[in-house]
């Protein structure tokens, strides 16, 4: 994860960053695969590889709410900062998700 002086933002944005990783694996769908996120926001549930409504629901709730933080977090520590603490948390997870290291997967007995 890169370094910045706004640590509590870091924190929450990590904490967010590792629950997409959590619930994109166990959707099975890449989020930085080209116009996931459009139709995960349009409820399009086709977009992942294994069906998992509750973990789908789970997901498309949290990408809605990650937006919010993100908005208040450039409004509080600049667009800046959050694209380098953003970047470097899409590259972490992309880097765990190559390796097998997603963690635990959501599933509807969750």
């Amino acid at each position: 994860m890169s370094a910045t002086k706004h640590t509590a933002w870091q924190r929450h944005l990590d904490a967010i960053g590792e629950e997409l990783l959590h619930l994109s694996i166990a959707c099975n769908v890449r989020l930085s695969d080209p116009d996931v996120i459009d139709r995960i926001l349009r409820n399009d549930e086709t977009v992942c590889g294994t069906r998992n409504p509750i973990g789908f629901h789970k997901l498309r709730n949290l990408i809605m709410a990650t937006f919010n933080s993100l908005n208040k977090a450039i409004d509080r520590i600049g667009p800046d900062e959050v694209k380098m603490i953003t970047t470097g948390i899409m590259e972490w997870n992309d880097r765990r998700r190559a390796l097998g290291k997603g963690g635990s997967a959501v599933t509807d007995d969750s």
